[in-house]
């Protein structure tokens, strides 16, 4: 309110546009920061003048970000129209205008082409959002081949908005989805990444990933999952809406049912590689990856040669770690709530509380999980076998581990030290250790 009643002072009269319009129509209760954008007939240099603290975020666009009080990031770009999209992102060149319909023209869908003068209490609305908004659908402005061929990350939008919104596709806008498939697959790895994460963390993902799928756009963002059978992929949209609203959780539910290898480090390799080429950041690929790798049907772990004795358990929350041990359980939840038949999900959330019980038994005896926590230390290590700090110093620290991992009893310093030096001996170039 601040920014508008600014410029309409000025003599430019402004508008809210777009997803803030939208919300606030849908009576949300809480508008995103992102979607404060205002559309002025007010030159970038304009707008400039009139605040203090302007950031040029786009100017050649006709974009510039104004920090009102509090320090809320507004964007306050100017009407304007749009040249040819030579490159299936970005038009060729910009026109300025002075009448906000023509701005909102250019807009992908009804329902955000809407603006709100709060100041002069007007709605615009020429191309009926506001009639999608209640029969829940979306609909592209104008021809949807048009607008998809200007754009591709559009068609990824629909799917995103389809997710977040509960929306349903018109079938003009959904028909031309897949003409556009080339434009799309033009369109950056890092805006393909954010498109992803919204619809994976909306309140409805399955109805954005259904699309995904059924337009086959899936063969774009992640043809690795578009190439498993429909009962896999199914079921993997069916995980996602199960899991909690975290991305690595839900990226490694979606993920879960793609086949990468026969370990668990073959697996979390080739998963890393998927979302890396995704461009997702760092911690989220890492945890992502450890989940999938993880992930094993629970009625199937002994099959696949994973102890569930006491030692076997221990083994997977030394490997998972205490920290990720609850985003594991999660996924494993979702997994077997989305199985099919219903008796199959009850053996299986059955299995699973039976694993969560033996895990809450073991923790409440505080085993030893890292090598932080052995009862020697790397400096005890070096002083017992006589070297310096390198690999042996490592490799005899996890040897320790998995010692007391099987048995946590061992865990004191004599019985350590006493494995310590049978171990050291027992090396193929083994020497003997240092006296002490």
């Amino acid at each position: 309110m601040e920014v508008l009643r600014r410029l309409d002072a000025a003599g430019h009269r402004s508008w809210l546009v777009g997803g803030a319009v939208r919300d606030l129509l849908l009576r949300r209760s809480r508008l995103d920061p992102a979607d404060l954008d205002v559309a002025t007939p007010a030159r970038p240099e304009q707008v400039s003048a009139l605040f203090q603290k302007v950031i040029p975020t786009g100017i050649e666009h006709g974009t510039v970000t104004v920090l009102a009080a509090g320090g809320v990031a507004v964007e306050v770009t100017t009407f304007r129209g749009e040249g040819a999209y030579l490159d299936g992102r970005r038009p060729s060149s910009i026109t300025f205008l002075s009448d906000i319909d023509d701005d909102l023209s250019r807009r992908d869908f009804t329902v955000n082409a809407l603006a709100f003068d709060p100041i002069g209490h007007e709605l615009r609305d020429p191309f009926g959002g506001q009639d999608d908004l209640r029969r829940r659908r979306l609909r592209a402005v104008g021809d949807p081949a048009a607008r998809f061929a200007e754009d591709g990350l559009r068609p990824l939008r629909a799917a995103r908005f389809a997710a977040q919104l509960g929306f349903t596709l018109d079938p003009a806008t959904r028909s031309a989805i897949r003409p556009a498939l080339p434009v799309t697959a033009k369109v950056s790895a890092e805006r393909v990444m954010t498109e992803v994460s919204k619809l994976l963390l909306a309140a409805h993902p399955g109805r954005g990933l259904d699309l995904l799928d059924a337009t086959g756009l899936l063969e774009v963002v992640l043809p690795e999952l578009a190439a498993c059978p429909a009962p896999r992929r199914r079921h993997a949209f069916a995980a996602v809406g199960l899991a909690p609203r975290e991305l690595p959780v839900r990226l490694a539910a979606w993920l879960h049912v793609v086949p990468r290898g026969s370990s668990t480090d073959e697996v979390a390799s080739a998963t890393r590689q998927i979302l890396a080429r995704m461009r997702f950041a760092g911690a989220v690929v890492e945890l992502a990856a450890a989940l999938v790798a993880e992930h094993v049907c629970l009625l199937d772990r002994r099959a696949m040669g994973v102890s569930d004795d006491a030692a076997g358990v221990r083994r997977l929350m030394a490997r998972i770690g205490r920290a990720r041990l609850a985003h594991l359980f999660a996924i494993w939840e979702a997994d077997a709530r989305a199985l099919r038949p219903p008796g199959r999900s009850r053996k299986e959330l059955s299995a699973l509380r039976a694993l969560r019980a033996r895990v809450a038994r073991i923790e409440r005896a505080h085993p030893p999980l890292t090598p932080a926590e052995l009862a020697l230390d790397g400096r005890a290590v070096m002083d017992v076998l006589g070297v310096t700090p390198g690999p042996d110093v490592g490799a005899a620290l996890r040897h320790l581990l998995a010692c007391v991992l099987e048995d946590p009893r061992l865990n004191t310093a004599p019985a350590l030290t006493s494995e310590l030096r049978a171990w050291w001996w027992r090396r193929p170039d083994g020497a003997p250790p240092a006296p002490r």
